[in-house]
């Protein structure tokens, strides 16, 4: 059996306080540079898990609605440049 060597990404989001929000790492095989590949399977994961729903229930459907048109803004940002890397938040 031969192990395949998995490439590592550790990422987190922190608000301008420090306070950190999120972290977490990707971890896979890549085939492009900065795994990038890697980045973008693990965002399209995690846009797969959410459910509108749950902000529904909570009465917070304008927070769904504000990521909706942040993930939209960035998009069409990045395509828009050869080298994007976006605002740090």
């Amino acid at each position: 059996m031969t192990e395949t060597p998995n490439d590592r990404f550790h990422f987190s989001l922190e608000k301008e306080e420090g306070q950190l929000v999120v972290k977490g790492e990707i971890s896979g095989t890549a085939a492009v540079p900065s795994l990038d590949d890697l980045k973008f399977h693990a965002v399209i994961a995690l846009l797969h898990s959410i459910d509108k729903k749950n902000f529904s229930e909570v009465d917070k459907l304008h927070l769904f609605d504000q990521a909706i048109n942040e993930i939209q803004e960035t998009i069409t940002e990045m395509k828009k440049h050869v080298q994007f890397q976006g605002e740090k938040r």
